[in-house]
């Protein structure tokens, strides 16, 4: 069963409830989305439990998800349904990525996470990591992390730089600021 954007927004004849939800992402675009496809999601998982059957044609609001970055989590969820059942990466990575992944999972890594497997255009990459985090789905959000690991690599320093697209190394407010504000990254540097 595929999703859809809904054609209308607030239209909801052609939904059936019975089988599917309307999802609405934080720039007000709604998608019909499979109920088949919502267990791998903890967040809508459990929001479904909530609802009953008469509410069951309330929209989902995902607030910190956009239109776009829905698409590819909806893409990684339908791809999913049962009996269908995501890889689970190993921890941690003992060879490349793309050595370890399903030829589906390597696809939607390479050409749709990475922008057509440029490194440098992984914007969908993080989007997509910070949206499965906020839905509670699991091997996505490791998927996503196993393919930030994989980018950074065997790289160096100015090479992570040049990734990111960082000219210039942080100053030392700078560092002291990010130190300030995420203290573990100073203990995990220390106990290196």
């Amino acid at each position: 069963m595929a999703w859809r954007r809904l054609s209308t927004k607030g239209d909801y004849s052609q939904v059936n409830s019975a089988q599917e939800i309307v999802l609405q992402t934080n720039d007000d675009v709604e998608f019909v989305f499979p109920l088949s496809a919502i267990p791998l999601s903890k967040l809508l998982n459990d929001l479904l439990q909530e609802v009953s059957a008469e509410d069951a044609q309330t929209t989902v609001p995902l607030a910190n998800v956009d239109a776009t970055t829905f698409e590819s989590v909806a893409e990684y969820l339908v791809h999913y349904i049962e009996p269908n059942r995501p890889a689970v990466l190993e921890k941690p990575l003992k060879a490349a990525l793309p050595e370890m992944l399903p030829d589906w999972d390597k696809q939607y890594v390479y050409t749709k996470l990475f922008k057509d497997g440029e490194e440098k255009a992984h914007e969908l990459l993080f989007k997509t990591l910070m949206a499965a985090n906020f839905l509670g789905i699991e091997p996505l959000r490791d998927l996503c992390c196993a393919a930030i690991a994989n980018m950074l690599r065997s790289k160096t320093p100015e090479q992570i730089m040049e990734v990111f697209g960082v000219t210039e190394p942080f100053t030392p407010e700078e560092e002291r600021a990010v130190e300030a504000q995420y203290p573990w990254l100073k203990e995990a540097q220390e106990s290196t």
